[in-house]
């Protein structure tokens, strides 16, 4: 049995009618290019400086530096909210913020009424819903997200009212390498999975060669064959099976003493994008890795942070990701999947704790 990975084809979640409505949000090729945008847009607006999240992606701040944006940090806690008495002494002087929904989750309400309290004082705010899908109550004057993180389509939505068209024009005509790989890579993977067809290094080849032309090139548009099967995915049904998904398996570790929930409680409303827990008692790595092997891929978010000398310098941010795991709980995983999933961690666990090895 298989948990977790990436995304691969699967027409089970397609409708045959349009089921988001996206009139008031410009569709692009995915979260890298809506930052490469925005930007532009700050750039423009003789905008030099952005202050973002000690804790976040590395690819984040190499794309906006990429763009010529000099990025300085704010504190977040253990629990992913931000410090906001450490954001009140950072944003003296600053014009643009940066937060993120970790996780599909929202901050605190304090926390959404002091970006609201900025907002009224002329900062700008960019919201960073790329793990958190199409949420109905945003706060950013500069809305993003990344479909490819949720489902097996290339795209990012950004939302804003400001005038971005003159910044998306200056990057058409890119030849997109990525796309045509990625689909052969999407359509292989599930032949490998389901029907054990091909080659598993082949696969490997092309995911990273598919995720170096992703890193590299400056892909702003976004294709109208991946847009139109993100905007016929059921984004109802996979939200309530997320949401079932994450409830259940957080009963099952519920027992697991070494294993800490960031959120032990869903928000109202709001879509997950996996289950965050942090590792105590047992390395993480080591415990990442056996599960690799029992066919369960999971995710550390994010643990370049951990060798970026912008980024760990800060020893809360590198103390979380030392310890974060994420676990899956998204739209393909069925109870089966994380009866095993929560069984093969509790046995990988145990059998660290006898063996002087782990």
């Amino acid at each position: 049995m298989f948990v977790g990975g990436e995304f691969y084809d699967d027409g089970y979640w397609l409708r045959k009618r349009p089921t988001l409505s996206t009139g008031n949000m410009t569709f692009l090729n995915g979260g890298k290019a809506c930052l490469i945008v925005i930007s532009e847009y700050l750039l423009d607006h003789g905008i030099q400086r952005i202050l973002l999240p000690s804790y976040l992606c590395p690819t984040i701040v190499t794309t906006l530096e990429g763009c010529g944006l000099a990025c300085e940090y704010y504190q977040i806690n253990p629990d992913f909210s931000i410090d906001v008495d450490d954001l009140t002494r950072k944003a003296i002087g600053h014009q643009v913020l940066y937060f993120i929904n970790y996780f599909g989750f929202s901050q605190p309400l304090r926390v959404r009424n002091f970006l609201a309290d900025l907002q009224q004082k002329g900062v700008l705010v960019v919201e960073d819903n790329a793990q958190a899908g199409f949420t109905e109550h945003n706060t950013g004057d500069f809305i993003f997200n990344s479909v490819r993180k949720l489902a097996a389509y290339d795209g990012g939505y950004l939302i804003t009212p400001h005038n971005v068209i003159p910044y998306i024009k200056k990057y058409r005509g890119h030849l997109n390498r990525r796309l045509p790989l990625i689909r052969g890579y999407r359509k292989r993977l599930a032949a490998y999975l389901f029907q054990g067809t091909g080659s598993h290094d082949e696969l490997v080849r092309m995911y990273e060669l598919a995720e170096t032309y992703y890193e590299s090139d400056l892909v702003v548009e976004g294709d109208p064959q991946e847009r139109e099967g993100i905007e016929h995915l059921d984004w109802k049904g996979i939200k309530q099976i997320r949401r079932e998904n994450y409830n259940y398996l957080l009963s099952l570790i519920s027992g697991i003493q070494e294993l800490s929930p960031v959120y032990p409680v869903l928000q109202e409303e709001n879509m997950p994008f996996g289950l965050p827990v942090y590792v105590s008692g047992v390395p993480r790595d080591w415990l990442f890795n056996e599960l690799g092997n029992a066919g369960i891929g999971l995710t550390v978010h994010w643990d370049g942070l951990l060798h970026d000398p912008r980024l760990n310098g800060n020893a809360v941010a590198v103390d979380m990701a030392s310890r974060i795991l994420t676990l899956v709980i998204d739209q393909r995983t069925s109870h089966k999947g994380m009866d095993y999933f929560a069984q093969t961690l509790s046995d990988r666990i145990d059998a660290a704790k006898k063996s002087p090895l782990a």
